[in-house]
């Protein structure tokens, strides 16, 4: 699990991903299920704290990837 303090509940796009227990190897494990799951490859100008602050942050980044990746579109 890449959030183990996230409730059953729903996340918002302001929930901090860290204050979820995302921490740096966290970070390290989702970018892998991320690229792996979905085959896309985040590129290095997302790979900073902003894009994996907020369940929001990391949600824009990866749905504009996911439309605009160099293959084809995919959903999220």
């Amino acid at each position: 699990m890449h959030l183990p303090y996230a409730e059953t509940g729903g996340l918002t796009a302001r929930d901090e991903l860290s204050a979820l227990g995302l921490d740096s190897m966290g970070v390290v494990r989702l970018l892998v299920d991320i690229e792996n799951d979905y085959a896309v490859e985040l590129p290095d100008e997302l790979l900073d704290e902003a894009t994996f602050a907020t369940v929001g942050s990391l949600w824009r980044a990866l749905s504009t990837l996911m439309t605009t990746g160099p293959d084809r579109p995919r959903p999220f």
